[in-house]
Parts: structure tokens; sequence; C-alpha cells
């Protein structure tokens, strides 16, 4: 076999090794592939809201009950009834409970539960105390924080655009309201005379 001919031969069986290690796939996939999936907070929130957040908030400790009960032993109420990101002093608790309206604020709604006046929170619903105290979301379970912390606005945009406005439109002096919701304290600087609640559900009920 003259030189040529092998030189060929060569060049044939490079080919085929070549073209065998190769692996086509559509450009769509291999897009796709590529592109970091953004996690959908408010996708989530919705698909969790009925059936799991609202659904654990009515196991919520009656308010009274839990201003009672931190009246006499604060240390093991947090130890029973709050919900916690780690060690420190801040505690979250679902609350419940009925009360009359006796002041419709721009920001707020006071209810009188008991002997106790109640804030609720109509205005200013940011920050945790929702997610955390309803104890369904762990940090851990996310490997980005900011998908974490995407779930509470999700869950303070749900209440501001869905919870709220049905209620403040109609909510009076006088009315009977029933509400559950979550309650943030801190067990240093322990405050019950005017608890605030940021409500996940809230009606007039008379």
């Amino acid at each position: 076999m003259n030189n040529g001919m092998k030189y060929i031969i060569g060049i044939v069986i490079i080919g085929i090794v070549a073209y065998n290690s190769l692996y086509f796939r559509p450009l769509d996939e291999k897009l796709a592939e590529s592109k970091e999936v953004a996690f959908d907070a408010k996708l989530f929130v919705e698909g969790m809201w009925k059936n799991d957040l609202l659904a654990v908030y009515d196991t919520a400790i009656d308010l009274t009950m839990l201003i009672d009960q931190l009246g006499q032993n604060p240390e093991l109420t947090f130890k029973q009834e709050a919900q916690a990101l780690g060690i420190g002093n801040i505690g979250y608790f679902k609350v419940k409970g009925e009360g009359t309206v006796i002041a419709v604020n721009e920001n707020n709604v006071l209810l009188q539960v008991g002997n106790l006046p109640v804030e609720i929170e109509t205005e200013f619903i940011f920050g945790n105390a929702v997610r955390d105290a309803s104890g369904l979301i762990k940090i851990n379970d996310y490997d980005e924080t900011s998908d974490f912390n995407l779930i509470s606005e999700a869950i303070n945009d749900k209440i501001r655009a869905e919870v709220i406005p049905p209620f403040k439109a109609k909510v009076e002096n006088g009315n009977k309201v029933s509400f559950k919701g979550a309650l943030e304290l801190n067990k240093a600087h322990l405050n019950l005379d005017q608890p605030e609640v940021i409500p996940v559900s809230i009606q007039i009920i008379q």
C-alpha cells in the first residue's frame, strides 16, 4: 500500500472517531440547561397559602391565653409556643382571637380583645413574622438566602393585596372581628401592653 493510500485511510479513520465522539443536542435544550432557574416566590406562596400556611394558623394559640402565659412564665412560654430562626431573644407566635373594633386608623385597626387592646397591622406589613411563626419554612431548605427572603416578601405582598383591602373597606367602630396572624416579641424586652398582629386572615363577624 502506497503512502498516499495510507494517508487517505488515516484521515477517514480520524473522521469516524471524531464523529462518534460528538453528541449533538437541540440548541434549545442546551440553552435551557445553561440558564439558572429563578425561584418564583409568588408561585410558591400561592401554592402553599390555603392548604399549608392558613391550615397551620388554624392551630394558633388564643392571643389572650398567650398573653396570660407570657405574664406568668415567659421563658417557658417562649420555649413552648415561639418559633425562632436561631438562638436569641426574638420569638414569633401564631395567634388567633376575636375582638371589638375601637379605632380604625390609617395604618392599623385597634381591637379590644378581652381587657387587652390589640393592634391589627393594615399598612406596615413587612418583616419575617408570618413566615417564621408558621414554622413551615426553614432557612436550611434553601441554598440561596435570597430565596428564603423572597418568600417573606411574597407572603407580605399577598396580605397587603388580598387580606387587608376587603377588610379595611368595610370595617367600622363597634364591629366584632375574628383574626389569625403572627406576633413578634422580644423576650429580653417583653412589652405586652398592646400586641401588634400581622393578620393572615381577618373577618368581620358582627
